[in-house]
């Protein structure tokens, strides 16, 4: 890759990133969990960390979403988002600093564009006080751009949490774009509040 050679590394982009940030790069070849190797780059409440994606992907509903970005866009997220690595987590969620990162503000920061670079506009909500990024408030942005020329992701998978069943299915791109609107328990109330399934 041309970008890569410009910053001064010959390697690759392995090599860049171990020339720019070893830490993070070392960090990045570990195997966080019983034979699983580290693949997801996420602030969680230990702070800025590498995980497997069986630890990441634990939760109730799993979207993943692909920027509709270049490669060389992508690459210099990646390598943004390396640069963060290590850092704590910031419980007072305050998007105005970087120097501890919430889950939703480390791709934030991550995907951020500037004069050079297109990157991903956000969107961002006051709460208390405080400028956030709630990751419902992605899915609605992906729900009202759909279709249009300010989409700037393609959906690649949603897992969908079943309390009840104990398990995550997968789900179809229009309970995606519903998903938003769901009351934030509603993993514990679909089958006998909202009538689901």
């Amino acid at each position: 890759m041309a970008w890569v050679k410009a910053q001064g590394e010959a390697g690759g982009f392995e090599s860049l990133l171990q020339a720019r940030e070893p830490a993070a790069q070392l960090a990045s070849q570990q195997q966080p969990e019983a034979g699983h190797p580290a693949r997801v780059l996420e602030a969680v409440g230990e702070g800025v960390m590498f995980t497997s994606l069986e630890h990441s992907a634990h939760a109730d509903s799993l979207a993943v979403l692909r920027p509709r970005l270049s490669k060389l866009e992508k690459a210099q997220a990646l390598l943004r988002a390396f640069h963060y690595s290590g850092r704590p987590y910031d419980f007072n969620f305050d998007f105005a600093t970087d120097d501890e990162l919430v889950c939703t503000e480390l791709v934030y920061k991550a995907y951020e564009g500037d004069s050079d670079r297109k990157g991903i506009r956000f969107p961002t909500v006051e709460i208390m006080g405080r400028l956030a990024m709630p990751a419902n408030e992605i899915v609605k942005q992906f729900d009202r751009n759909i279709g249009t020329d300010q989409q700037q992701f393609d959906l690649i998978l949603f897992l969908d949490g079943h309390e009840r069943e104990n398990e995550a299915q997968v789900a179809d791109l229009d309970t995606f774009r519903k998903s938003w609107k769901r009351p934030k328990w509603h993993v514990l109330v679909q089958d006998t509040v909202l009538g689901e399934r």
